[in-house]
């Protein structure tokens, strides 16, 4: 028997842990952020070992993300229109199996290209369905008010997944093989969807306008019962928009919304320029002559940056998201820079960290920000438009490998750094809504 869905949650104290099932909700991501950045890093270092070149490389992660791109406000659409518990869990459970037959492929000497680009191509859509419902979802179980707390605990639990997801794939990928490391994701993913199953089902999170709404409706159907009217008196059933129609509204949120247009231009510089690096960290490994453990442990610099980036968003940075979020953007850009001309494996995941910090600033505060500037009945779908918006990452990862292959990985990415930088710049001139974006304080 299903369970009913229960009430969004009142505004109650505590952190995001104490609201009931965020805590399977965030440990079950936890395994889908380990398991999705071990999938983009393995891959990565795999191509890396049979072709030697660095356009095939960054390919890897252009077409990981391409869905982002192409298919998010489509995932927008569906994180609205169904249960989005069911939407994340179904995902996962289409996803281990393609990863075991990617890690068994592997160990029999037939992974090529031929297989794995599609294989990637059908993570990067379970990302956008993930993305667009899983984030909705928390707010959904926590409420708007303990909200900047959940979205530093999920911002936490993708920031050690792009850690622990290529640490742990370099070192298994040295002592076992790649297609062993494989088979270990799918084992994740696989916990990852047996923790799924302790998430209640919960109505979605209201403001207090759509809370009277939907309160006066329910009392509207109770009168109904009880006086029961007939003929043309009779109550009509309510209207329910096509999937075309509510495309439609959440395509034209990012013309009538000026703040979330300031937000989603941000995001665009961010993983044009800014993350596309994600696979170069294998060309930058080769230029400092890192072995396939080393380069994980420079990778992995990434997430531990996000998570401390995280830590000092949840406990300093209620009040002042959209200061924080393009700060970040700017003190990680202009790290990079440093990280591309490293000399070493020790400063190479030395500065990597520190421009990671910048990047868990930003990455902590962007869906608070998404979620808390439309109204309650757009999220999903501003969550579409803003995967769309990270969409521009698959872009500058391509760009990145064809300047890369004319000029070098080192080149490559202090070019692109610089030319976020003044991209960042401009933007904000034109559309600097962002900039005082503010949340209340808890």
């Amino acid at each position: 028997m299903r369970d009913a869905p229960r009430p969004g949650p009142e505004v109650r104290s505590g952190g995001a842990f104490a609201a009931r099932g965020f805590a399977p909700l965030w440990f079950s991501g936890l395994c889908w952020h380990w398991g999705r950045w071990a999938i983009a890093f393995l891959s990565s270092y795999h191509v890396n070992q049979i072709t030697d070149s660095p356009r095939m490389v960054q390919l890897t992660g252009a077409v990981m993300w391409a869905p982002l791109l192409f298919g998010g406000a489509i995932g927008g659409v569906i994180s609205d229109r169904f249960d989005r518990r069911r939407t994340v869990r179904l995902q996962t459970a289409l996803l281990v199996p393609f990863v075991a037959v990617i890690g068994f492929a592997e160990r029999a000497g037939q992974l090529g290209i031929w297989l794995l680009y599609p294989f990637l191509l059908f993570a990067g859509i379970g990302w956008v369905v993930d993305m667009t419902s899983r984030r909705a979802l928390v707010l959904d179980i926590v409420g708007p008010h303990r909200l900047h707390k959940a979205m530093a605990w999920e911002t936490m639990a993708l920031a050690s997944g792009v850690a622990a997801g290529q640490l742990l794939g370099g070192a298994v990928a040295d002592s076992a093989g790649v297609g062993a490391a494989f088979l270990g994701v799918a084992a994740m993913l696989g916990v990852g969807l047996f923790l799924l199953m302790w998430v209640p089902r919960v109505a979605p999170a209201q403001s207090g306008v759509a809370a009277i709404d939907r309160w006066s409706d329910a009392l509207r159907d109770r009168i109904f019962e009880v006086v029961p009217l007939s003929g043309t008196f009779r109550r009509p059933e309510p209207a329910r928009n096509s999937t075309i129609a509510e495309l439609r509204a959440g395509m034209r949120l990012a013309r009538t919304n000026r703040g979330l247009l300031s937000i989603l231009g941000v995001t665009v510089m961010a993983n044009f320029f800014m993350f596309a690096y994600f696979p170069a960290v294998q060309l930058i490994g080769d230029e400092v002559d890192a072995t396939a453990f080393q380069i994980g442990i420079i990778g992995s610099m990434t997430g531990f940056g996000m998570i401390t980036g995280s830590l000092v968003t949840a406990k300093w940075g209620s009040g002042r998201w959209g200061l924080t979020y393009t700060f970040g953007v700017f003190a990680a850009m202009a790290m990079l820079i440093v990280w591309a001309l490293s000399p070493n494996v020790l400063i190479a995941a030395i500065t990597l960290y520190v421009a990671s910090c910048g990047s868990g600033l930003f990455a902590a505060t962007q869906s608070t920000l998404v979620l808390t500037t439309v109204s309650p009945e757009m999220r999903g779908r501003a969550m579409g438009l803003l995967s769309m918006a990270i969409g521009a990452l698959p872009v500058g990862t391509y760009v990145l490998g064809e300047v890369a292959q004319q000029l070098g990985a080192r080149a490559a990415v202090v070019l692109m750094a610089c030319l976020g930088l003044v991209g960042m710049t401009l933007w904000l001139m034109i559309r600097p809504e962002v900039i005082r974006r503010t949340g209340p304080t808890p």
